[in-house]
């Protein structure tokens, strides 16, 4: 069975949006609704571990790697460290560790998702569902959003190392050069978000007709498989939990 399959954006996981999107639900329901200690601990060591095997086989092993060693830190820090300390000790440590974690698996799997996804993949899975235009849209806008944003601030950090500026640097002042780049960058995502909605019209996504679609989305035995899992970390979490 094939695990990923190479295309015009790279490697993209082969498997189903709607098994990515159940388990993008599953992921933030354990996080941030299990424990530190006992079975909760375990569930919060399989979700994390979800995205870091992801992610090598989209072939990213630098951001798996990194993803890794970070969420490693902070499962130690909430395994052993907050359980082996008291008093304010321990309220410090929670209070500075347990946001990030709680939000870093999830920040993960998201990034994963948008990585391995096509805009048309992902619309053809919400059609499957039966989901109405006017949550498809948006959500289909969302994915092609971020990934631009990110490509025009690379633009933005280019354009001011080419006129010698650098956060940090004496040149205008650290206010002064963050300036230099929300301002653009502001502007570029209301420039983006526009292209992005005029061209998903374009495409016919509001024609209220069935559209046809070259490419393939199929629930296979692999996405199967995980949404036995996922649904039965729901139900723990949901009912016997």
């Amino acid at each position: 069975m094939q695990f990923f399959r190479n295309g015009n954006e790279g490697y993209r996981s082969v498997l189903d949006p709607r098994t990515k999107l159940l388990w993008l639900v599953v992921i933030n329901v354990v996080i941030l609704g299990t424990g530190f200690t006992g079975v909760d601990f375990i569930l919060r060591i399989v979700s994390a571990a979800i995205p870091f095997i992801l992610f090598f086989l989209i072939r990213r092993p630098r951001t798996a790697l990194l993803y890794g060693a970070v969420c490693a830190v902070m499962l130690f820090t909430e395994g052993v460290v907050i359980p082996s300390t008291k008093g304010i000790v321990n309220m410090i440590v929670v209070m500075a560790v347990g946001p990030f974690s709680r939000i870093l698996v999830g920040y993960a799997f998201a990034f994963y998702m948008m990585c391995s996804t096509t805009v048309s993949e992902f619309v053809t899975a919400m059609r499957k569902m039966r989901v109405p235009d006017a949550v498809t849209i948006p959500l289909s806008v969302m994915f092609r959003f971020f990934p631009t944003l990110a490509e025009e601030g690379g633009a933005i950090r280019d354009a001011m190392r080419l006129r010698g500026i650098g956060i940090g640097g004496k040149r205008g002042g650290i206010l002064r050069q963050l300036e230099y780049v929300i301002v653009p960058l502001m502007m570029s995502a209301l420039r983006i978000g526009d292209e992005l909605s005029a061209a998903s019209l374009t495409k016919g996504l509001n024609a209220g007709r069935p559209r046809t679609h070259i490419c393939r989305v199929k629930m296979e035995l692999w996405d199967w498989a995980l949404v036995l899992l996922g649904t039965g970390f729901l139900v723990y979490m949901l009912v016997i939990r």
